[in-house]
């Protein structure tokens, strides 16, 4: 029974230093191989015995950017750029801006002139040719505004081109326009509920346009420059008992006009402003139109938002296979 243990024992001794031979014999036989790119790390591992040869590739990446980051970086992965990394660009457009605001004249008119002229009728003075302040008497629709880089994304110049549409809603309802001459005087009789002028511009604006911070929509926005107008449409409309008049002329209005223009905004708001330089009459009566208000879209670079400052994750991927 001794020898029997005994010879066992011897046995599994010899086994056990014949396994360990060999594995010393195989690990001899492993070549490896790195190589690190980067944040990329490519492992070759190439082991020989038994007269054959295994061949293992292992590609680590360790990063503290996501995985498509990684790829793109890495790999040149086709990605689009994503809208928060988006860089300004030297010519941005902002297509189909609406502005909703008040048109209004300043007044500096000789009505006593006037009606020598024959322009207006007796009894016609700026208390007859006030206007209501009424919101949404001007809508502005500007096709396009373009901004062009000058400094640094800061300083730029805008411009554009669209449709200036004002509308003079008068206090007093018994005003009459009348044509082929022009002449402005009183109703009488029949009375209609509302009265209004209307003069609607194709208008090209510059300006020199500042931004605070070019690269959000956070900054403080300031445009200011001049506009020229072409009175393309002009007409005394009336409202009586759900029937509209209109009559269309341009009932001696100038066919250009030529205003000073800003603007101020922040975040998604933007005020702004048009004051005409000289009169909207070509005779007799002297009145400089203006109109204020706020506008909607065209706020610079709102598709772009600025990067969170989140903690980024680390992504690790890996990729092995037996050759």
């Amino acid at each position: 029974m001794n020898k029997l243990l005994l010879t066992s024992v011897l046995s599994i001794g010899l086994i056990a230093s014949a396994t360990l031979a060999f594995g010393q014999e195989k690990r001899d036989s492993v070549i490896i191989d790195t190589v690190k790119k980067g944040t990329m790390t490519i492992i070759t591992r190439r082991e020989k015995g038994d007269g054959r040869e295994e061949k293992q590739v292992e590609v680590t990446i360790t990063s503290d950017n996501t995985l498509s980051d990684i790829l793109e970086k890495e790999l040149k992965w086709p990605f689009k750029d994503r809208a928060e990394n988006k860089k300004p660009k030297n010519i941005e457009n902002d297509w189909m801006i609406l502005d909703l605001g008040f048109s209004r004249y300043t007044d500096a008119s000789n009505y006593a002139q006037a009606q020598q002229l024959g322009f207006v009728g007796a009894g016609i003075g700026q208390d007859q040719l006030k206007v209501k302040t009424r919101f949404a008497s001007n809508v502005n629709i500007w096709l396009v505004m373009q901004r062009l880089n000058l400094v640094n994304h800061k300083l730029n110049l805008k411009y554009g081109i669209g449709f200036e549409l004002n509308n003079y809603h008068f206090d007093q309802q018994n005003i009459l326009f009348q044509k082929s001459p022009t002449r402005i005087s009183l109703l009488t009789s029949d009375l209609p509920k509302k009265v209004k002028l209307a003069a609607d511009y194709l208008t090209i604006p510059m300006m020199l346009h500042f931004n605070t911070n070019p690269a959000t929509d956070k900054g403080l926005r300031l445009s200011a420059g001049a506009s020229a107008g072409f009175l393309y449409s002009a007409r005394y409309k009336t409202k009586s008992n759900g029937d509209v008049n209109k009559v269309s002329s341009d009932f001696d209005l100038e066919p250009f006009k030529f205003s000073w223009v800003g603007e101020m905004g922040v975040r998604g708001i933007t005020l702004y402003g048009s004051f005409a330089m000289k009169n909207m009459w070509n005779k007799a009566l002297d009145m400089k139109p203006y109109s204020i208000g706020f506008r909607l879209g065209g706020t610079d670079n709102s598709d772009r938002k600025k990067k969170k400052n989140n903690p980024a994750k680390s992504s690790r991927m890996s990729w092995g296979e037996l050759l």
